[in-house]
Parts: C-alpha cells; sequence; structure tokens
C-alpha cells in the first residue's frame, strides 16, 4: 500500500471513531465492521515494514477500543467516552512517520 493509501486508511478510520461517538448500538456495530475491515487492510501492509508486531498491537488496541464502544466487551466498564479517546491515540500512532515507512 503506497503512503496516500494509508493516509486514506487512516483518515477513514478517524472519520468512523468520530462517527461512532453519538451513535447507537447498531450504527455503532456497523462501524466497527468497517474498522475491522480497514484494519486488516492496514495489518497486510504492516508485514511489508519492519517493526510489524509493534504496528499489529496498536492496530489491535484500535479495533478492542471500538469493540467496547460497540458493546463487544461489556467488561470493559471504562467511560464509552474513554474508548473514543484510546482509539483515537491508537490512530495518532499509527499516523506517526516511524510507521510504515512514512
Amino acid at each position: 500500500m503506497m503512503e496516500r493509501d494509508i493516509r486514506a486508511v487512516l483518515d477513514g478510520l478517524r472519520l468512523l471513531v468520530e462517527d461512532s461517538k453519538d451513535a447507537g448500538k447498531l450504527q455503532a456495530m456497523r462501524n466497527y465492521a468497517a474498522i475491522k475491515a480497514l484494519c486488516a487492510d492496514l495489518r497486510r501492509s504492516a508485514e511489508e515494514y519492519n517493526g510489524t508486531r509493534n504496528i499489529t498491537m496498536v492496530i489491535s488496541e484500535l479495533e478492542n477500543h471500538m469493540a467496547a464502544v460497540a458493546g463487544l466487551f461489556p467488561t470493559w466498564d471504562l467511560p464509552r467516552d474513554q474508548h473514543l479517546v484510546g482509539a483515537h491515540a491508537a490512530i495518532s500512532k499509527v499516523a506517526m512517520g516511524t510507521c510504515f515507512g512514512q
């Protein structure tokens, strides 16, 4: 995946996380499914670069926070806003210039 494509995926992830802020349960589930698909693309791209383990760990962090927002992890008793902040933080980590050889 080229840098432009990675940036587009990251922008899409940001929009989905932001859309989940006031989303109902069904919309949050749809957003989570879309996030999983975009994260799968990022994982495939990460295989091409060094530091794959670190990148995939951060991608998993994003997926886990958004699963909690969608209500899939009811045992995570953090407030929804904290999960959204965690998801944004994970996206910021992946967007750093050191990831994906940018």
